[in-house]
């Protein structure tokens, strides 16, 4: 009795693994297609952001972000006149903030530059998940501020871990938490996504609350336009030479 009794456990276990496996592809699919589908994504080549984020009350930074998917990456922001910019292309990477009293373009660090080079994964971690060596497991379902979601666990083929929120009626992402090592220290942030809108026939969040894990607020980037595939000219990612020093006036 013992005997068959384990074999029933087994038995069970087994079938519950496989079920569950199961259960995580479909809501892995049904949130691709509510995206707009397999197809529409695999055609996102290049991508314009003009956004703005609220960096003190009541003064508000202009953001521009341009892409080309898996490759290229720059950022500009600007505050107080003054432009900050950032860019990735490939394994390399370079930042300029004035504010800091430096004009010149600065090499970005690795963690820096594998930070980007995630965001520049236009389709997400879950498409074509096992093709690009991540795993995926679904942890159950869980109350989200009044909303039913599905939670996610994905392993990234770099090792970090990311914990996906998918509306279980949507199935749109409504909240993504990463773990990852930044400067050998183990960050962890949120970011809570709404106001979804479709352009170019895939759907995009216009509103992205970036938070420290466990807090209630944190700064929200609002999307004030998507281009979808434009023409992005490649120069833009390259790192700029040293502006030439000035030279001090004859007496």
């Amino acid at each position: 009795m013992k005997i068959k009794s384990l074999l029933v456990l087994v038995a069970f276990a087994i079938g519950n693994q496989i079920s569950f496996a199961q259960t995580a592809d479909e809501v892995v699919n049904k949130h691709l297609e509510a995206m707009g589908g397999k197809d529409k994504l695999a055609n996102l080549k290049t991508l314009k952001l003009s956004c703005s984020m609220e960096i003190a009350p009541g003064m508000k930074a202009p953001i521009n972000m341009f892409f080309v998917n898996n490759q290229c990456m720059r950022v500009e922001v600007e505050v107080q006149g003054m432009k900050i910019l950032s860019a990735v292309e490939g394994d390399s990477g370079w930042s300029i903030n004035p504010m800091s009293g430096k004009k010149d373009a600065e090499r970005m660090n690795s963690d820096e530059i594998k930070e980007s080079k995630d965001q520049m994964d236009l389709t997400g971690a879950l498409y074509n998940y096992k093709e690009k060596g991540n795993a995926v497991e679904l942890l159950g379902k869980e109350d989200m501020e009044g909303t039913e979601v599905y939670k996610l666990k994905i392993t990234k083929k770099s090792g970090d871990i990311e914990y996906d929120f998918i509306d279980a009626t949507t199935y749109l992402k409504l909240k993504e938490t990463t773990t990852h090592k930044f400067n050998d220290k183990e960050v962890s942030g949120d970011v809570i996504y709404s106001d979804y809108r479709k352009s170019g026939d895939i759907m995009f969040p216009f509103s992205m609350d970036n938070r420290q894990t466990g807090e209630s607020q944190g700064q929200v980037m609002t999307v004030e336009s998507i281009e979808v595939n434009p023409t992005i000219d490649r120069s833009i990612f390259k790192m700029p030479p040293p502006q030439p020093a000035a030279v001090e006036e004859k007496k």
